[in-house]
């Protein structure tokens, strides 16, 4: 049982650790498919342009990294799977967004957090920021107060909550007042939801919960091989990253909360989204007077770019 950090999550000079982005990106888009690429490179809005032509379209995984870059990430990681090379094609090394970009390869096909504990060889007592690439969130530096809370009670885990409509699927949280929670429960367990419930979008941990996340994804490693030995022919067995942290809280981590009273988010993942974001706040349309795009330094070109596989 772990709960809050220990001295293992301080740096070797004593320091707080450095903050690093995970983009999970083994998705295939079943919800759009087919579509000409991976959905993280969907067009979603435009951003200015330094060189040539005045403006240029901006995928839609653009916008969590800068979101990731505001909370003082340095580097982020894709993890991908194999045939989604056109993200490392486009972002290359990530200089032009003033940020490290590397790329791994998925392993188990367990589910979201199999994928993202690809990154535990290469992160090391890294804080982590998390969210999942094809969902935009207002306000635009929502990681950093996430990274405050954390700091401030010691949490191994602080989610971004946000107020959702019953028709918008996504874990049911429960907090107390103090915005520690007391329960999750995964979209996939089909929760009885109110009219209006509270659910979580993005987060941040310590790497409390990564070496947590990762030694639990081992155990149910050995579960999905035993299920699908079992039954050869049923459905894979996947587990969401919310599981994760609701096994988390039942072994003891501390699991706080930001709630975004006037916070909006939206999954671009399907044709209803795709046609949203165009009104979303910080989507630029083209025509207006374009407002700063955070984290872009530079343009548009192919650079070298470092790619890491297990």
């Amino acid at each position: 049982m772990a709960s809050g950090p220990t001295n293992s999550d301080r740096s070797d000079s004593g320091h707080a650790p450095e903050i690093v982005g995970l983009v999970p990106a083994a998705g295939r888009a079943t919800r759009l498919a087919p579509i000409p690429c991976s959905k993280e490179l969907l067009p979603v809005g435009f951003q200015s342009a330094r060189e040539g032509a005045d403006r240029r379209p901006k995928p839609v995984s653009q916008y969590l990294l800068e979101r990731m870059r505001l909370a003082g990430a340095s580097k982020a990681f894709f993890i991908a799977r194999p045939g989604k090379w056109d993200i490392a094609d486009y972002y290359g090394n990530g200089s032009r967004l003033g940020l490290h970009l590397a790329y791994l390869h998925v392993g188990a096909p367990w589910g979201p957090p199999f994928t993202l504990s690809q990154a535990t060889p290469f992160i090391g007592d890294a804080d982590v920021v998390f969210g999942f690439p094809d969902i935009l969130i207002d306000p635009p530096d929502s990681f950093t107060p996430l990274l405050q809370r954390m700091a401030e009670t010691g949490a191994d885990v602080v989610l971004g909550l946000f107020d959702c409509r019953k028709d918008e699927p996504g874990d049911v949280v429960q907090t107390d007042p103090s915005g520690r929670l007391t329960g999750l429960e995964t979209k996939e367990e089909r929760p009885v939801r109110p009219d209006r419930y509270t659910c979580w979008m993005f987060a941040v941990w310590r790497a409390s919960f990564t070496r947590f996340m990762t030694e639990h994804c081992k155990a149910l490693a050995v579960e999905a091989e035993a299920m699908v030995q079992r039954a050869p022919g049923a459905p894979a067995p996947e587990w969401p990253v919310g599981a994760i942290i609701a096994a988390a809280m039942r072994e003891g981590l501390h699991v706080n909360s930001v709630f975004f009273e006037s916070g909006r988010f939206l999954d671009v993942g399907t044709p209803a989204g795709i046609t949203a974001a165009a009104a979303f706040p910080g989507v630029w349309n083209g025509l207006d007077e374009p407002a700063a795009d955070p984290g872009m330094t530079g343009t548009v070109a192919r650079d070298d770019t470092m790619t890491a596989g297990t």
